[in-house]
């Protein structure tokens, strides 16, 4: 049958809106698969930035040295990407969504831990051992540790944990990243239209 009043799609009885029903099916079930992702993506990241914040900031603390041009620009870095994955997860919880502004929120994300993956990187060459972060953490374990337990061995510990945290704070932003653009795509009105 003819399409009606310039619409791009057929109406009828003789069965062309099964198809496109179909297709709007499908749409919805991938929209609803990718927020429900994209929610415990964010969840995730609003579990790890308080851990960076923790990493960088507890251990200089306990030593009574405060926020340092070391340890400074990590924990503002993990303070914004709270705020900014806090606010992705209460807008993807609702409903409407705004595309454009939650990709834009999590491309921020990502490259915020692709900067601090960097700047640890950059850290562990030009700075002095005793100025990084790992350090002050491997000097707040080994005073909380049995007596006789020097920063020296705790190190390589904490360094391993300063690494895995900085490479999960690119993977998840990068995930995120990936999911609010499909969210956004199958959740765009055009998305029925282009898809026929």
């Amino acid at each position: 049958m003819a399409s009606k009043g310039g619409g791009s799609r057929a109406t009828g009885t003789d069965g062309s809106d099964h198809g496109f029903r179909q297709r709007v099916d499908t749409k919805y079930q991938k929209a609803a698969a990718a927020r429900k992702s994209l929610k415990k993506t964010l969840l995730g990241l609003v579990a790890y930035y308080p851990l960076m914040l923790a990493f960088s900031l507890v251990p200089s603390f306990a030593k009574g040295g405060g926020v340092t041009m070391h340890n400074g620009p990590v924990a503002a870095g993990a303070l914004g990407g709270l705020v900014l994955a806090a606010a992705a997860y209460v807008h993807v919880s609702r409903p409407g969504l705004n595309g454009a502004w939650l990709r834009a929120v999590t491309k921020v994300c990502a490259v915020l831990g692709i900067i601090n993956l960097a700047a640890g990187i950059s850290m562990r060459i030009f700075v002095y051992e005793d100025k990084r972060m790992a350090w002050a953490a491997a000097e707040l374990a080994a005073s909380l540790a049995p007596v006789g337990t020097l920063p020296g061995r705790v190190y390589p510990i904490m360094v391993s944990l300063e690494l895995l945290l900085e490479c999960v704070g690119v993977i998840l932003p990068g995930g995120a990243v990936a999911l609010a653009h499909a969210l956004a795509m199958y959740s765009a009105p055009a998305a029925a239209a282009k898809s026929q």
